[in-house]
Protein backbone atom coordinates (compact mmCIF):
# COMPACT_ATOMS: atom_id res chain seq x y z
CA UNK A 1 0.00 0.00 0.00
CA UNK A 2 2.71 2.60 0.73
CA UNK A 3 4.08 2.01 -2.78
CA UNK A 4 0.84 3.14 -4.39
CA UNK A 5 0.85 6.37 -2.41
CA UNK A 6 4.43 7.00 -3.49
CA UNK A 7 3.28 6.94 -7.12
CA UNK A 8 0.46 9.38 -6.43
CA UNK A 9 2.42 11.66 -4.10
CA UNK A 10 6.12 11.63 -5.06
CA UNK A 11 8.73 13.05 -2.73
CA UNK A 12 9.24 16.81 -3.19
CA UNK A 13 12.18 17.89 -5.25
CA UNK A 14 15.13 19.45 -3.48
CA UNK A 15 16.72 22.37 -5.25
CA UNK A 16 20.27 23.11 -4.26
CA UNK A 17 21.43 26.67 -4.80
CA UNK A 18 25.09 26.96 -5.54
CA UNK A 19 27.35 29.26 -3.56
CA UNK A 20 28.02 31.37 -6.66
CA UNK A 21 24.30 31.88 -7.17
CA UNK A 22 23.90 32.95 -3.55
CA UNK A 23 26.71 35.48 -3.98
CA UNK A 24 25.13 36.81 -7.18
CA UNK A 25 21.77 37.18 -5.46
CA UNK A 26 23.36 39.03 -2.55
CA UNK A 27 25.28 41.36 -4.91
CA UNK A 28 22.13 42.06 -6.92
CA UNK A 29 20.16 42.81 -3.76
CA UNK A 30 22.84 45.25 -2.59
CA UNK A 31 22.94 46.93 -6.01
CA UNK A 32 19.14 47.25 -6.12
CA UNK A 33 19.04 48.89 -2.71
CA UNK A 34 21.81 51.33 -3.66
CA UNK A 35 20.04 52.21 -6.91
CA UNK A 36 16.76 52.78 -5.08
CA UNK A 37 18.50 55.22 -2.74
CA UNK A 38 20.07 57.07 -5.67
CA UNK A 39 16.73 57.30 -7.46
CA UNK A 40 15.13 58.99 -4.46
CA UNK A 41 17.68 61.80 -4.75
CA UNK A 42 16.86 62.28 -8.44
CA UNK A 43 14.28 65.03 -9.01
CA UNK A 44 12.73 65.78 -12.38
CA UNK A 45 12.41 69.49 -12.93
CA UNK A 46 9.40 70.80 -14.73
CA UNK A 47 10.86 72.50 -17.80
CA UNK A 48 8.66 75.11 -19.40
CA UNK A 49 9.13 76.56 -22.87
CA UNK A 50 8.04 79.96 -24.05
CA UNK A 51 4.96 79.82 -26.23
CA UNK A 52 5.48 80.92 -29.80
CA UNK A 53 2.20 82.29 -31.19
CA UNK A 54 3.37 81.78 -34.78
CA UNK A 55 4.53 78.17 -34.30
CA UNK A 56 2.23 76.82 -37.01
CA UNK A 57 3.27 79.43 -39.55
CA UNK A 58 7.01 78.72 -39.44
CA UNK A 59 8.62 77.30 -42.59
CA UNK A 60 9.94 74.13 -40.95
CA UNK A 61 6.87 73.49 -38.81
CA UNK A 62 5.17 70.15 -39.51
CA UNK A 63 1.82 71.73 -38.72
CA UNK A 64 2.51 74.42 -41.30
CA UNK A 65 3.40 71.76 -43.85
CA UNK A 66 0.16 69.91 -43.10
CA UNK A 67 -2.06 73.00 -43.17
CA UNK A 68 -0.25 74.76 -45.99
CA UNK A 69 -0.14 77.96 -43.94
CA UNK A 70 3.15 79.16 -45.41
CA UNK A 71 3.84 80.12 -49.04
CA UNK A 72 6.63 77.53 -49.29
CA UNK A 73 4.30 74.65 -48.42
CA UNK A 74 1.54 76.02 -50.65
CA UNK A 75 3.98 76.05 -53.58
CA UNK A 76 5.26 72.58 -52.68
CA UNK A 77 1.72 71.23 -52.65
CA UNK A 78 0.97 72.77 -56.06
CA UNK A 79 4.18 71.38 -57.55
CA UNK A 80 3.54 67.92 -56.09
CA UNK A 81 -0.03 67.92 -57.41
CA UNK A 82 1.04 68.96 -60.92
CA UNK A 83 3.92 66.50 -61.06
CA UNK A 84 1.69 63.74 -59.62
CA UNK A 85 -0.93 64.41 -62.26
CA UNK A 86 1.60 64.07 -65.08
CA UNK A 87 2.47 60.52 -64.04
Amino acid sequence: MPGSFAILFPAPYIIEVSKLRQQLDAAHFAWAQLRRLQQQAFVIENIRFNHDPLWNKRVLSLQSARDGAHWFWKATRVIATISGGSI
